[in-house]
């Protein structure tokens, strides 16, 4: 519950202009915009918030940050704080109001919901929350772009033109910026990914500052490259048949009051609580693990509920792997697999590895042929160093450590035919990595002497 309005002047003290402050003893400094209009600071002493124009802590006077009114008249605060009695329950209310504003799919919103709290402790994630939503031209993202400004955490939704911008201005705010895109250009795409990194500084006004905050995007089509944004979790909307009307402007207003104030008292409570999810990281693509954490970590007190992001999660955890057994580097080593499995010599010359994977790119309907050189830039990005084979030419010597190296990478890059082997394969390799699809390892003596001696 909110506490009595105080107010501690103190001239004499350092002067700190903030958006929030996060103190080691567990307080938490916030904004809130009072009844007529003004922006002031609450403060949560772990047992109640107090709203005061200013506060006093440790030698400085803390006072609300200096929003231009531009950006103050837009930017979505809370009133006050408010009960939500539990994580489940404020769930199920946020994701049944976004399932009824917006007609979307059940996974759909249960997704969106888990983004929602997310962007209320994003500052305890080791990464900003960052949303790809794609809207085909018979969907509408009107209604779920306007729920989502009332719902997440200093929500702004602004033009792709402005999004720069905004990234500049709002630096100190660490808003949800909410943007529809709909032309993903590089320098777009490489902004959207520096700004959901912690840490990433930037220079901006003449400062360095970390610029990071999180990210909603709705954009016609899926990302060809999910690397270039910095791997958003990506969703699609359905097509409706129905007209889907916005919120009136009092409407509008009465849900953020009612969720804003929920999620204020949530945000106040479980800042410290937030750590990794109960559910196993590893199950997941290794740019899927960071969005699980995010999402799976600021759902506080309830398993069950983060047991089921874990399992919305895995659709979107296919395609990753789909796309990353695509990539070149993973064709290459599904080619050094392939040798490992079925050579008898020690040497792999490069010029034999780049036929192979020409070979594997026409048979799978590509168009594009890698030179010796590209093979060759790709080993060493792998970190598997060439050297001069017998007879003059460039290559791998497989050497029982590089064969182990390959193996993790193949496991890593989720290639295609490490999925493939047969259920018996004399391979100690293959046996160590205790593969999530349990191969068996027949290990024979003489398999063990051919290992130890490659």
């Amino acid at each position: 519950m909110t506490c009595p309005k105080i107010t501690e002047p103190d001239a004499d003290k350092a002067v700190v202009r903030t958006s929030g402050k996060i103190f080691p003893d567990g307080s938490v400094l916030d904004l809130v915009r009072v009844p007529n209009g003004e922006i002031n600071l609450v403060m949560w002493d772990r047992k109640c918030a107090k709203t005061a124009t200013e506060f006093v802590r440790n030698g400085e006077r803390y006072l609300p940050l200096r929003i231009g009114a531009s950006i103050g008249r837009w930017l979505q605060l809370p009133h006050e704080t408010a009960d939500y009695n539990s994580t489940r329950e404020l769930f199920t209310k946020i994701s049944s109001l976004i399932s009824q504003v917006t007609q979307a799919h059940r996974d759909v919103v249960d997704l969106i919901t888990f983004l929602v709290f997310s962007t209320w402790l994003c500052d305890s994630l080791p990464s900003a929350p960052f949303l790809w939503i794609v809207t085909p031209p018979m969907t509408s993202a009107g209604p779920l772009a306007q729920v989502l400004t009332l719902l997440c955490r200093r929500a702004f939704a602004v033009n792709e033109a402005s999004l720069a911008e905004l990234h500049s201005l709002a630096v100190d705010l660490q808003p949800t910026l909410i943007t529809e895109v709909f032309r993903p250009t590089p320098g777009l795409l490489n902004r959207l990914r520096t700004s959901i990194r912690r840490g990433e500084l930037t220079a901006t006004r003449g400062e360095i500052v970390d610029a990071s905050c999180a990210n909603v995007v709705f954009a016609r089509e899926p990302l060809r490259d999910r690397a270039s944004a910095g791997f958003p979790l990506e969703l699609a909307l359905s097509p409706t048949p129905d007209y889907i009307p916005r919120m009136s402007a009092s409407k509008a207003e009465q849900i953020a009051a009612e969720y804003q104030a929920q999620l204020l008292h949530y945000r106040f409570l479980n800042l410290a609580k937030v750590h990794a999810p109960a559910f196993e990281l590893s199950q997941f693509a290794t740019p899927m693990q960071e969005i699980a954490y995010n999402l799976g970590a600021c759902i506080v007190d309830d398993k069950e509920l983060q047991a089921q992001l874990a399992a919305l999660l895995k659709p979107a955890d296919s395609e990753v792997r789909v796309e990353c057994a695509s990539l070149f580097t993973a064709i290459v080593v599904e080619v050094l697999l392939v040798r490992c499995h079925t050579a008898t010599g020690k040497y792999f010359a490069v010029i034999d590895v780049c036929k192979d994977v020409n070979t594997v790119l026409r048979a799978r309907g590509d168009v594009i042929e890698l030179s010796p050189e590209k093979v060759g830039w790709i080993l060493r990005a792998l970190n598997l160093h060439t050297e001069f084979l017998p007879g003059g030419r460039k290559g791998l010597a497989l050497s029982n450590a590089v064969r182990k190296e390959i193996h993790e990478l193949a496991l890593a890059y989720g290639v295609r035919t490490l999925r493939e082997l047969p259920e018996k394969i004399e391979c100690l390799h293959c046996a160590a990595l205790s593969l999530p699809w349990k191969t068996q390892a027949t290990a024979t003596g003489s398999m063990q002497g051919e290992v130890e001696n490659a």
